[in-house]
């Protein structure tokens, strides 16, 4: 008896599962269509004869019913450079870039991914490139999504190797996108011409062994990033994302390297300097030079003579500047570690003579700070470190006239000396919250503009930016990062002047 009503039980479900199913009918109804994400997919800006990144869309059936999708196919079929993959079947030259008898039951999606390989469009700005990814559903209603970008010739390096001196300029305008690394040899010197963007792509950078030359102009700054034009997210662009490029290296027979009206960010480290075998020679020079968002470092310098001045590094993971031994000069820049993308992030300035890898070597260090910020999330942002098993020498270090979040050491013979006129940040003041004290501080899109906040003077609670005019005028620079005029008798800390605020 129980065998039975168990077997009675089980008809019962199987009939059921039967019915189920059944309802699972297909309509020929035209009023019955697929839900697309977007009607519209877009690959923004890439470059031409270079492959894009993939995109994704998805098709969904909501109908209540199952929908059978006769034919999908790309309207133009090879002649945009458009390529499509509909659930896992490729939109191919032998299929005729189309594919037939699909069936979509309700409730269910189909995963759509596609990139391109645009033509030379023979034009130096960029072009709207599209196509339409269209639909025909057994019913015979048709639903097409448009596909678009915009296709930007270039100039494409592949493994260049510099043997004798060159120049890479943006003729016309056309961008410059760098694969692999640049190999800059002895003897040899790279020029980088005023108003060039080199877009890296993913671990390409400049390797040199000679000597680098990037001197842009005030109105025609040199960039160097990633060459991705379009967002990893909707609120991060690829460009505002660190790690997207290798950086720059200075190998040790390298010198007289110069930085001049460059922007470098986004990569891995930004310039990397390999010990010197003499350290009383330039290795670079710094100069109205931006350093941002790195992966790891902006600067990192092993027993190296450099300059820096009105100069920007910021918010890099691992340290903004990191001297190791050297003869370094500071003046009027801005060394700030905001770095959004990770907690651990490093100090803002760090400064050694030995390594904890290997204490037995000694690299000497002289640091002159002039002038300027060095400013974080944390309550101290400076780290140093000296002596080693065969020193006990201090670090020849030297702060005037600049901000410092930090804490000053009482001993007179530390290796931090107290020069007069520095200011120490309290971080328990809500003036050197970051977004109160410079111009641009977003971190939900990941913009920044480090120029110091002004108060307005009229209003009584507005208190003044503890930068601003605390310089000294006998040692400022004349002009700060953007090549405009300091203000003669009281200029401003870090490589910002203040901007008139309306």
């Amino acid at each position: 008896m129980k065998n039975k009503i168990r077997n009675i039980i089980c008809t019962l479900f199987a009939m059921t599962a039967i019915i189920a199913c059944s309802d699972d009918s297909f309509s020929v109804s035209p009023e019955n269509r697929l839900t697309f994400e977007s009607d519209t997919l877009s690959l923004d800006t890439i470059f031409s004869t270079i492959p894009s990144p993939s995109k994704q869309l998805k098709a969904y059936n909501f109908t209540g019913k199952g929908l059978r999708i006769a034919n999908v196919r790309l309207a133009s079929g090879n002649q945009t450079g458009f390529r499509v993959n509909v659930n896992g079947t490729y939109l191919s030259p032998e299929v005729g870039y189309q594919v037939s008898d699909m069936a979509l039951r309700k409730g269910d999606s189909l995963r759509i991914f596609v990139e391109m390989t645009s033509r030379t469009q023979k034009a130096y700005e960029p072009k709207r490139v599209e196509d339409n990814l269209v639909f025909t559903l057994e019913s015979g209603v048709t639903q097409s999504v448009n596909l678009n970008a915009w296709s930007w010739d270039a100039y494409v390096l592949r493994n260049l190797v510099i043997n004798q001196d060159t120049t890479i300029a943006n003729t016309n305008g056309m961008p410059v996108v760098i694969y692999d690394t640049i190999r800059v040899n002895e003897n040899a010197t790279l020029t980088i011409a005023p108003a060039t963007t080199l877009y890296f792509h993913g671990g390409a950078g400049i390797d040199v062994r000679g000597t680098l030359y990037a001197k842009g102009a005030q109105d025609n700054e040199i960039t160097m990033r990633c060459d991705r034009l379009d967002r990893m997210v909707s609120n991060l662009m690829y460009d505002n994302n660190p790690g997207q490029w290798g950086g720059i290296r200075l190998r040790p027979e390298s010198y007289d390297n110069v930085f001049e009206y460059i922007d470098i960010h986004s990569g891995t480290t930004g310039i990397l300097c390999d010990s010197a075998t003499d350290n009383t020679r330039q290795k670079a020079s710094l100069s109205n030079v931006t350093i941002h968002n790195m992966k790891q470092n902006g600067i990192y310098a092993v027993n190296s003579k450099i300059d820096i001045h009105n100069t920007q590094i910021s918010n890099c993971q691992d340290t903004c500047a990191y001297f190791l031994g050297g003869n370094i000069d500071i003046n009027g820049s801005t060394i700030v570690q905001y770095y959004p993308f990770d907690a651990n992030r490093g100090p803002a300035l760090a400064m050694a003579n030995t390594t904890v890898a290997d204490t037995t070597i000694v690299y000497p260090l002289s640091i002159r700070v002039k002038n300027s910020m060095v400013k974080g999330y944390a309550d101290d942002v400076i780290l140093w470190s000296y002596g080693g098993r065969n020193t006990t020498e201090p670090l020849d270090v030297r702060f005037e006239n600049s901000l410092l979040r930090t804490v000053m050491p009482t001993d007179k013979d530390s290796v931090f000396f107290a020069n007069a006129d520095n200011i120490l940040e309290n971080s328990t003041d809500t003036l050197t919250r970051p977004d109160t004290c410079f111009v641009l501080f977003d971190t939900d899109f990941f913009f920044y503009d480090f120029t110091p906040k002004s108060w307005n003077p009229t209003t009584a609670e507005s208190p003044q930016n503890p930068a601003i005019g605390a310089a000294n005028k006998e040692t400022s620079l004349p002009v700060d990062r953007r090549g405009a005029e300091r203000d003669a008798e009281h200029p401003t800390i870090g490589a910002f002047e203040p901007k008139q605020e309306k």
